[in-house]
């Protein structure tokens, strides 16, 4: 746990795996009560966070806010809503690895957390209070503001600013190697909220996974300099009629267990992207 402005704590997972670490969660503590936000990936996570805040706080649990509706930020939102918090969310919940229907996705995960952990496990994520463009929670005399910047790294992002203390909880759209994935999202859409959370000029930015970074605009840079020449390099093969399959043979291949290893993200990134700069160099997308 780390305090990053008086009653404003990041609960830091593992830092230097990349997304394949466990993610980070946040709390903020207010005379009236507590908002917490992301809840882990595991009802087992969920209440080690709770233990977390009860070790700092006997504020009652009153928000949970999630930065978007991927398991390993949300599968532990069960064990704060059973001690009181209503739930805070985007209402788009899709995601490509609940495709094959919420019972794959949940036996997906346990393989990915064992069976422990996932004990007690229910579907906590929909929204008692939907945010789908900008709202402002005031509670005990805080103001936390909570916006959803565009479909970046998921349909369903949200980004959590406290304007006072100057924190950003970014979700996923930051992640510590700057390798943000945008399978379920869009890289134009990205680089538009990477503007969004550049103009803010937080003085702490805490990722969706791993370190917090010391000078938040140099991951913020670093983000962006990949998806730009991402970018560049899929467009590159559409106008040159190269095939997807041979535009992607100069990056590491996948690791076949390890969906969001480096080098999988790196993979399943510019397969994504490849299919945006097609359909942009074909004049398929809409304003």
């Amino acid at each position: 746990m780390r305090e990053l402005a008086p009653g404003v704590y990041a609960v830091v997972g593992d830092t230097g795996r990349g997304v394949e670490g466990r993610p980070n969660a946040g709390f903020v503590v207010t005379d009236e009560g507590v908002v917490v936000i992301d809840a882990l990936a595991s009802p087992r996570q969920g209440e080690q966070l709770l233990q977390t805040i009860r070790g700092v706080t006997d504020q009652p649990v009153k928000w949970l806010v999630l930065t978007h509706h991927h398991p390993d930020h949300h599968f532990g939102a069960v064990v704060l809503r059973k001690a009181g918090a209503r739930v805070i969310a985007h209402p788009d919940r899709r995601s490509l690895a609940a495709e094959g229907g919420e019972d794959a996705l949940i036996a997906d995960w346990v393989r990915v957390v064992g069976l422990d952990a996932m004990r007690g496990f229910e579907f906590a994520d929909v929204p008692d209070r939907p945010v789908t463009r900008v709202d402002t929670l005031r509670l005990g005399g805080r103001a936390i503001v909570i916006t959803h910047p565009g479909a970046g790294h998921s349909a369903g992002d949200l980004l959590v600013w406290l304007p006072k203390e100057r924190v950003l909880f970014a979700g996923d759209v930051l992640v510590e190697d700057g390798v943000s994935m945008v399978v379920d999202g869009n890289a134009d859409e990205l680089l538009r909220v990477l503007d969004v959370v550049g103009a803010l000029h937080a003085t702490a930015v805490v990722p969706g996974h791993g370190a917090i970074p010391r000078r938040p605009a140099e991951l913020i840079g670093k983000t962006r300099e990949y998806l730009t020449g991402l970018q560049a390099e899929m467009r590159a093969a559409v106008e040159q009629a190269v095939p997807m399959r041979r535009a992607l043979e100069a990056l590491p291949p996948a690791d076949t267990t390890r969906p969001v290893s480096l080098n999988s993200r790196r993979r399943r990134n510019a397969a994504r992207v490849y299919v945006e700069e097609e359909r942009k160099y074909m004049g398929l997308d809409e304003p």
